[in-house]
């Protein structure tokens, strides 16, 4: 091969290397902005998309379920009420059943008892009753009455009505100590709620003498209180009874092995919930039906909607400043490089060089590289394979540089993408709590808090304002007071006996009856009497027949602490506010038993006031 040969081979193998790298550069230069502008895109569509399917399967279902145990707490909840107005109608009967004025009804039929108790309106307005029947010992009536409430006139008790009563007596009027039934009893005039209880005298010892009967209807105006007390939707349908709304498997509770309950999905905004409610002989009879709002699954597709809205805009924003960032430092430089390569390869003249870049970064370092590279080729033409060599390294660091940005933007994003997860898991588990458990919770904390806000007012007032005491008459105080708690068992046995206090006195009288009812368990009966002390006071007694209190604790129940720790008192500062009040007037305080000798049987609570 002559020397002319060998330099013409040479000279095309240049510039087909040549071409070959600057049509690689660039067919880059044009790609690389479309590219990276549509991964980007496509990277942010993704995680949307992804985010939307997780949340549409998992928390979505999530919030179903908890809507479902809401729908079953809340029918749980009216089926409750319904039962406790039961017990509340079980415990009427209980009180007028166990008396002497009733137990000496049924030995003589005495008129003094049916013109003041049966045949008196006051009787059925204040139990709050449509009806009252007396059976004797061998189930026969002796007296029954019903009365209408609402236009306050006597209606009396149809003989279909007394068969059913009587036929839910059972062994009621000969048990020996006392008992109680109450539930709901299919009448012919419609479902009522029935309280009853053994005719016994007043110390309830003995063997039964009868039963008491009282009827309360369960129409649509009891159902209506049921509705505005638990501010929830209620409806009742009658099991012996056709209705249009209820389905098939609603039906299906009255099987023998079907759930106490069902709750369900009536519609994007609705759940409804069923149950069946039994009589006094444990048959189904009614079927109550409650709607509860969606309320947590409508929040949560609007707050899904809104994060996504929010990663939409936040992923836009990241492309528009990623891709103002590429052009910035990448496409602006590279289309310079393109530019003057351009120059270079239209003149074909190796001698020209790049024009020289500031910094230090991989394209500055491109050009360095490439206007080496032209000057080895016009010098060495003959080292061509040395020099293509160092050429390729080059462009190889050149693409490793840039799959290193590419990678660590890759990286960044993931790692986003893991933090937003973990966020989204943490948002998940916080929101999986039951709510009815913390709703509970929640109300109880600020009770308490409204409890010791009050009390801490009242201990701020008598500090900052002392009582004022004047003759006051005790009497006006203790009827005020007990008509805060209608429906217990409060009695006053004393007269209208003029003290020396103030306005005071009736938070005294409220905080020691609350402290009965709260710790005496349920069916505590409390009697407030008075007695001359003989030196210038009256002795006051608030007595219950509760739990009582154990001697060691009756020294400690008035302070705001036990003395030698820094715990607080079961009794909290209610009592300790009776004390401070009952000071103030000249008087003392102190917690004994009802029966000397034995707490178990009851608590008193007796202070003096002076005399006026």
């Amino acid at each position: 091969m002559t020397p002319i040969h060998y330099r013409f081979i040479v000279h095309l193998r240049n510039r087909c290397i040549y071409n070959l790298y600057y049509k690689s550069i660039e067919w880059s230069i044009v790609k690389i902005s479309t590219r990276t502008q549509a991964i980007l895109a496509a990277t942010v569509v993704i995680f949307v998309i992804t985010l939307f399917v997780i949340a549409n399967a998992f928390i979505e279902s999530a919030y179903t379920e908890i809507e479902l145990q809401q729908s079953d707490a809340n029918i749980q909840l009216v089926a409750e009420q319904i039962r406790y107005d039961a017990e509340q109608l079980g415990t009427k009967a209980r009180d007028w059943a166990v008396w002497d004025d009733t137990y000496q009804f049924i030995e003589d039929r005495n008129a003094h008892y049916l013109s003041s108790v049966i045949h008196a309106p006051t009787t059925y307005e204040s139990l709050q009753v449509s009806g009252l029947v007396v059976f004797d010992t061998e189930e026969n009536v002796v007296a029954s009455q019903g009365y209408n409430l609402k236009n306050k006139t006597w209606t009396p008790l149809s003989e279909g009505t007394i068969t059913a009563l009587s036929k839910t007596l059972g062994t009621l009027s000969n048990t020996r100590g006392g008992k109680k039934k109450q539930g709901i009893v299919l009448l012919p005039e419609g479902p009522a709620l029935v309280g009853m209880h053994t005719i016994l005298k007043t110390n309830g010892m003995g063997t039964g003498h009868g039963t008491l009967v009282l009827l309360q209807p369960f129409d649509e105006e009891r159902i209506a209180t049921i509705r505005n007390h638990l501010h929830l939707p209620v409806t009742v349908w009658r099991l012996d009874r056709p209705s249009p709304d209820v389905t098939p498997d609603v039906a299906a509770l009255t099987a023998a092995d079907a759930p106490l309950r069902i709750s369900r999905i009536q519609d994007q905004s609705t759940m409804e919930g069923y149950s069946l409610l039994e009589d006094i002989g444990n048959h189904p009879v009614l079927l109550v039906g409650v709607e509860t709002p969606r309320v947590i699954s409508q929040h949560m597709m609007g707050t899904l909607l809104y994060l996504i809205s929010a990663f939409i805009i936040i992923g836009v924003i990241y492309i528009l400043i990623t891709g103002l960032l590429l052009r910035r430092y990448i496409i602006t430089p590279l289309t310079d490089l393109d530019a003057a390569m351009k120059k270079i390869g239209s003149r074909r003249d190796l001698s020209e060089r790049l024009p020289a870049g500031e910094g230090d970064d991989e394209i500055t370092s491109l050009k360095e590289s490439f206007n080496t590279m032209l000057q080895e080729l016009q010098d060495k033409e003959t080292d061509l394979a040395k020099k293509s060599d160092l050429l390729a390294e080059e462009h190889r660091k050149a693409n490793l540089y840039l799959d290193i940005y590419l990678d660590v933007l890759t990286y960044e994003i993931r790692n986003i993408t893991i933090s937003l997860q973990a966020y989204a898991e943490l948002i998940q588990q916080s929101e999986d709590e039951s709510s009815k458990e913390y709703a509970e919770r929640i109300t109880a904390a600020l009770n308490r808090n409204l409890s010791i806000i009050r009390n801490m007012e009242i201990i701020s007032k008598i500090y900052k304002q002392p009582p004022t005491p004047h003759p006051v008459n005790l009497e006006t105080f203790v009827h005020r007071v007990t008509r805060k708690f209608p429906g217990e068992n409060i009695r006053y046995t004393g007269g209208g006996v003029m003290v020396i206090a103030d306005e005071m006195l009736f938070t005294v009288f409220l905080n020691i009856i609350q402290n009965s009812l709260q710790h005496g368990g349920p069916g505590v009966e409390i009697e407030i009497g008075i007695e001359d002390s003989g030196d210038g006071l009256w002795k006051v007694s608030v007595v219950d027949n509760g739990k009582g209190i154990p001697d060691e604790i009756k020294p400690l129940i008035f302070e705001r602490f036990m003395k030698g720790s820094d715990k607080r008192s079961s009794y909290g500062l209610g009592l300790h506010i009776v004390r401070l009040i009952i000071e103030t007037f000249g008087g003392t305080v102190r917690a004994d038993d009802r029966i000397s000798g034995h707490p178990e049987q009851g608590a008193a609570v007796r202070f003096t006031l002076k005399k006026a």
